[in-house]
């Protein structure tokens, strides 16, 4: 279904060193054309949207992209409106998690944090997963500042448990390349 593809970080050597084996099952998945469900973990600056956004950039038209914090402002507008048709809106406003290759960013980031939003995200978790058991070919990618244990306290046991059984986990170097490599010497 999907064309082989070169590896979207093939010549970033700070990445390569940082994150081999991330890299390595990255490459081996796109040279392959295999479908892949990853959740990215790790610090802020990491690099997990950074590659993120190269995979879905090998072709990016199949891609279906969702930045949590906006995806759910969008669905709060829906819930306190007075649309005749706010359901079907709603129905149609998580579909998106229905898409056949989905990258979702900063899982964690939905704000207000609320039981309600973490109940919403876990539900779309599950949805996921569900939506993965039923279609082989399909393709996902999450980004989550969260580790496990967080995850689980935040969107529940069943959701975690799904994650974890459907997705490669890909626990990113805990050093942001954001960080500056010089000392500031100060006067």
């Amino acid at each position: 279904m999907y064309d082989k593809l070169e590896s979207p970080v093939k010549n970033w050597k700070d990445y390569e060193i940082n994150n081999p084996n991330i890299i390595k099952r990255v490459d081996q998945d796109l040279s392959n054309g295999n479908p892949f469900h990853y959740l990215f973990t790790g610090v802020v600056g990491c690099g997990k949207t950074y590659l993120a956004k190269h995979i879905v950039d090998t072709n990016p038209l199949y891609w279906k992209c969702i930045a949590v914090k906006p995806f759910y402002e969008t669905y709060l507008k829906y819930i306190q409106s007075d649309y005749t048709d706010k359901w079907d809106a709603i129905k149609t406003h998580n579909r998106e998690f229905e898409k056949e290759c989905l990258f979702v960013d900063d899982l964690g980031d939905e704000r207000p944090g609320t039981a309600a939003s973490h109940d919403y995200f876990g539900g779309l978790i599950i949805s996921r997963y569900i939506y993965i058991q039923r279609h082989d070919k399909s393709r996902t990618i999450i980004t989550t500042n969260l580790d496990s244990l967080e995850i689980e306290n935040i969107y529940g046991s069943r959701a975690t448990d799904r994650l974890k059984e459907s997705f490669v986990i890909c626990k990113f170097n805990p050093t942001s390349f954001r960080e500056k490599k010089e000392t500031v010497i100060e006067s």
